[in-house]
């Protein structure tokens, strides 16, 4: 504070003091002489310059400090504003990047609309069809139930009914075809025509076979043992013709032997089988009532007939080779 006024700047408060004269100066210089004024005075102005050189080199030092602060910042001014430049072309490029990643954004929500909406019509679907199939399926149980019902009691009607009918006739057809043979061979027996054309035929033989042998000087003393010669197969048909004939039923194996396919186990009297064909039924329909009263299904004991292996029985196989041997001996009879 100088004369009560308050200065701003620290420079212009050293200059002012710098050149106010000090108290009791002016008195001094009043009572100094000339030459002592003048040098007192000069070193005075000396000091002053030298003070103001030194201030302006200070300025000067300072402004150069200044020049290379604003160029620093000038530098660092113009490096911000490259960086500014290059993230603003960043900011550009991620707006840029931003807009499109926010349109495939929205073209991926509405691919996954549309996923989300064939799921639900694909799961849709798949429930239906798994309905359908649900219905197929009971419709298809129901319908192999029924089926194996029906196949059941075809099978019971089968040796309840078909079998014993078609047992009886192949029977009653391979004793007719054995009894006509036999009667036929009985006839020609017994016939006198039969008798003189074979005893012609034969004897015609033995008479060539005599005129031959005499040239060769054979003798024929045996020709009247031939002419009482007598057939022992004759006399043994003769004898069975007023006999009794029981029907009896050849049993084949299940699985055949391919080098001797018409080989039978064994014969059976057709009484014999059509009973173990009943006895069959019977256990078919014991177990139909036990397989519902447990609730299995008929796939389940297709094959529990419980019939053992030996037992004299004439199962499908066997029927089938029956007919097949009964027509092979109705065309070797005709």
């Amino acid at each position: 504070v100088t004369n009560g006024s308050l200065l701003d700047t620290p420079e212009a408060c050293q200059d002012l003091v710098d050149h106010a004269a000090p108290p009791g100066y002016f008195s001094e210089l009043r009572h100094m002489h000339n030459e002592d004024f003048l040098g007192q005075y000069n070193i005075n102005l000396a000091q002053q310059v030298a003070r103001r050189e030194q201030r302006i080199q200070a300025r000067e030092s300072k402004i150069k400090n200044l020049e290379v602060l604003l160029e620093t910042e000038a530098g660092m001014k113009r490096a911000a504003e490259e960086k500014s430049a290059g993230l603003s072309q960043e900011l550009e490029r991620m707006r840029a990047q931003f807009s499109e990643l926010q349109v495939r954004n929205e073209r991926l929500s509405q691919q996954v609309d549309a996923l989300q909406q064939q799921v639900s019509g694909e799961e849709a679907l798949k429930a239906a069809f798994e309905d359908y199939k649900r219905q197929q399926d009971q419709m298809v149980e129901r319908w192999c139930a029924e089926m194996d019902a029906r196949l059941d009691a075809m099978s019971i009607d089968f040796d309840e009914e078909l079998y014993p009918h078609m047992l009886t006739a192949i029977a009653g057809r391979r004793w007719v075809i054995g009894h006509g043979l036999r009667l036929a061979m009985i006839k020609c027996a017994e016939s006198l025509e039969m008798r003189q054309a074979f005893a012609d035929v034969v004897f015609a033989r033995i008479a060539k076979g005599m005129s031959e042998g005499l040239k060769h000087g054979v003798e024929h003393g045996p020709l009247q043992s031939l002419k009482d010669l007598k057939l022992p197969l004759l006399d043994q048909l003769e004898g069975l013709k007023d006999a009794p004939m029981d029907l009896s039923i050849p049993v084949y194996p299940e699985v055949r032997d391919p080098q001797n396919p018409w080989a039978c186990k064994e014969e059976i009297q057709l009484a014999d089988a059509i009973a173990a064909n009943i006895s069959r039924a019977e256990q078919k329909k014991r177990s139909r009532i036990v397989c519902r009263t447990y609730g299995v299904g008929s796939a389940h004991h297709a094959r529990s007939d419980r019939i053992p292996v030996s037992a004299p029985i004439v199962v499908p196989q066997g029927l089938a080779l029956l007919l097949v041997d009964a027509a092979t001996q109705t065309e070797s009879d005709a």
